[in-house]
């Protein structure tokens, strides 16, 4: 079998070679700082080809007999580069072409060669400077609309980090230039792109390097109009406005910042930091003038012609002249008693201000919604309604059309995608267990057989799927087919089931209780709030929380279904795995060093080891272990780091930009499949990149 597949794959790859040409790849061109600056600007001239494409040696033209009138010389015959089809999509079989089990190596060379993402959900939006175009990054890449809510270009590679930003994207004044920050290689980065059509070229990439806090607006980016200033910030590290012409920082801003931009017109570059607006001229950068907000919540919006900034209170509007920072107009909203109304604010024109208001009910599952228009010079209302919804949408009011992006059709939810269960059965089948669908995806083949319950919690082992069902007295776990119950417990929650489907883990609200098949009472109770488990063929190892910096690891044996070792412990995260001979691994946060420590644990001695001290830049948040030896470290920024069984060599790549939430490596040690909000991925070293 292994000599066929090879077979293939060598006529594969020819038949690929008999149709690619010689590609030319031009080197980078790196240009360093002064010494005081942190990072390296590089351009990209133009982006290099990507590592999926083959480039075989070039094929000379045979050279005709000699002539008396004239002597040709061979030449290479110019061929597109083919591309290998990878990532492949749901539907769509995975091209065996031998790929090699991963090695640490080879991090740098991981590309998905399966992929299913979930239908888009909004992260971040930006306007170019002459409103006439919306860029909004989503779980699915970037997409460009017009005034009219069209779609005029996507480009799924370009993503933003998934964190709460104001200001994580950035446009120039006619929308050709783009820049975003992000996270790379589990390190924060800024990206340029040149906007052209429906084309996005990447143009300059910045590292920053401060580490990953999972914060609000712990990143920014802010592009002027014109393009002649860059200005990026990242975790604790200093806000830095650059020149793009001279390369050279004209300001250093180390107060905390809200968000960053640029007016308009391009004259002044603005800093909310806390309850303040600093206006920096462009043409100084010296100092700044300071209007102080209500709060640090206070929306604000600038004209078109950058002279004017307007604020937005619960009941009242306020505009002011930026040039003095003084009041130019004040308009009174009614009702008076609105005090709880949250608005989005937006200029029309010079002279017309847009509002949007959200005023939510208890439960926040319906909310009146306020819209109007406002002619600020005459302090008249121009248009204003109060409507209610349960779905508001301010920022497709505020650009006056709907912003529809376009739905997947595919097993996986929109943006609040979570998981029950996520592991491969097999080296060619993936099993994905969403909120309320399971999937068997057969790589391979690309058979998929699939369950969908939007009305409740779904669970599956490797066989069967089990739905949730819950009443006010009871919670039942029932076979998806057969609807036979499972397991029946009080009004508590289903928190996992294990592979077999033969053990439920239920979520009591104080700790967690082991259930059993057909039994009734629990076989076991942990204190603490189930953070994660795994199993082998003989036991059950659980972390739970018991407060946010106490954890409990408890052993469990299934045949008798009692705890046979529990261990406390400080600042544990939440992953655990455990191997087929019981062996126990864990991460915990190490305060001396501010690292991470991957420790193992005997089942039987009770004896920890510490194996490695991490440096990782983000949270982890999952773990999984090769049939090969590599530890595999998915953390909250979407990165993922790949580790020897010892310790001794590790490297990084980015997965996705959320976090990891679940992570597995096909039996045979070739694939490393990824989950997280944005969707699966499926990773392998590519031929053509070794």
């Amino acid at each position: 079998m292994k000599i066929r597949t090879a077979a293939l794959a060598v006529i594969f790859l020819a038949l690929l070679s008999a149709c690619s040409g010689p590609a030319v790849i031009p080197a980078d061109l790196a240009v360093t700082l002064p010494p005081d600056q942190n990072f390296i600007v590089r351009a990209t001239l133009p982006p290099t080809p990507d590592a999926g494409s083959l480039t075989p040696a070039p094929q000379d033209s045979p050279t005709p007999a000699a002539s008396s009138t004239s002597t040709l010389t061979a030449t290479p015959i110019p061929a597109p580069t083919h591309k290998l089809p990878y990532p492949a999509a749901p539907g769509t079989p995975v091209i065996d072409l031998g790929f090699q089990p991963i090695v640490v190596e080879q991090t740098a060379h991981l590309k998905p060669v399966f992929s299913l993402q979930t239908t888009p959900g909004r992260r971040h939006s930006a306007i170019s400077a002459d409103g006439q175009k919306l860029f909004m990054s989503t779980t699915n890449g970037t997409f460009l609309f017009n005034r009219q809510g069209e779609i005029l270009a996507h480009w799924p590679d370009i993503f933003t980090a998934d964190i709460v930003c104001s200001s994580c994207i950035s446009a120039n004044q006619d929308g050709s230039r783009l820049a975003v920050i992000t996270r790379s290689a589990g390190f924060w980065e800024a990206q340029i792109y040149d906007i052209q059509g429906e084309s996005a070229t990447l143009k300059l990439t910045l590292p920053v390097e401060p580490a990953f806090q999972d914060i609000p607006n712990e990143a920014g980016i802010a592009i002027s109009p014109d393009g002649s200033f860059l200005a990026l910030r990242a975790g604790k590290g200093a806000l830095r406005v650059l020149d793009l012409k001279t390369n050279l920082q004209v300001l250093n801003f180390v107060r905390p910042v809200n968000s960053i931009g640029f007016t308009p017109d391009g004259n002044n570059f603005v800093i909310h930091s806390g309850s303040q607006l600093l206006f920096y001229s462009v043409k100084t950068w010296n100092s700044s003038t300071n209007l102080l907000l209500p709060n640090e919540n206070t929306p604000y919006a600038f004209s078109p012609d950058g002279r004017l900034v307007a604020i937005a209170m619960p009941i009242l509007l306020r505009v002011y002249s930026i040039e003095g920072i003084k009041v130019f107009s004040e308009i009174n909203i009614p009702p008076s008693n609105a005090t709880n109304r949250t608005w989005q604010i937006n200029f029309v024109d010079n002279n017309t201000l847009a509002g949007y208001a959200v005023r939510w009910d208890t439960y926040h599952t319906s909310a009146i919604v306020d819209s109007g228009q406002w002619d600020i010079k005459a302090k008249k209302v121009l248009n204003f309604n109060t409507t209610n919804s349960s779905t508001p949408d301010g920022l497709a009011s505020l650009w006056g059309s709907s912003l529809s992006l376009p739905v997947t059709t595919n097993i996986l939810a929109a943006d609040t995608l979570t998981y029950n269960g996520f592991h491969f059965i097999s080296d060619g089948i993936l099993l994905i267990n969403s909120l309320h669908t399971t999937c068997w995806v057969k790589l391979f083949t690309a058979d998929n057989t699939c369950f969908s319950d939007p009305e409740h919690a779904l669970f599956s082992s490797n066989a069967n799927t089990f739905k949730e069902i819950n009443t006010n007295t009871s919670t039942s776990l029932t076979d998806f087919q057969s609807n036979k119950t499972a397991i029946q417990v009080g009004p508590y929650r289903v928190a996992a089931v294990n592979r077999s489907g033969d053990f439920a883990l239920i979520n009591t609200g104080q700790g967690t209780d082991l259930y059993r098949k057909a039994i009734k009472l629990p076989q076991e109770s942990v204190k603490g709030l189930l953070q994660d488990f795994a199993e082998n063929k003989n036991l059950f190892v659980l972390i739970t929380a018991e407060t946010a910096t106490n954890f409990r690891i408890t052993v469990i044996d299934k045949t008798t279904g009692n705890a046979t070792f529990q261990l406390k412990q400080k600042f544990l995260y939440s992953p655990v795995l455990m191997t087929s001979d019981g062996m126990i691994y864990y991460t915990q946060y190490n305060l001396t060093d501010n690292q991470t420590a991957l420790f193992s644990l005997d089942p039987k001695t009770h004896d920890t080891s510490q194996i490695a001290s991490l440096v990782i830049p983000a949270e982890p948040s999952a773990l999984a272990l090769s049939s090969t030896g590599l530890f595999a470290v998915g953390q909250k920024d979407g990165a993922v780091l790949i580790m020897t069984r010892d310790g001794g060599q590790s490297a990084s790549f980015q997965a996705g930009t959320s976090a990891v939430q679940a992570l597995d490596f096909s039996p045979d040690g070739r694939f490393l499949a990824v989950a997280s909000s944005e969707g699966v991925r499926v990773f392998g070293v590519l031929p053509a990149s070794k």
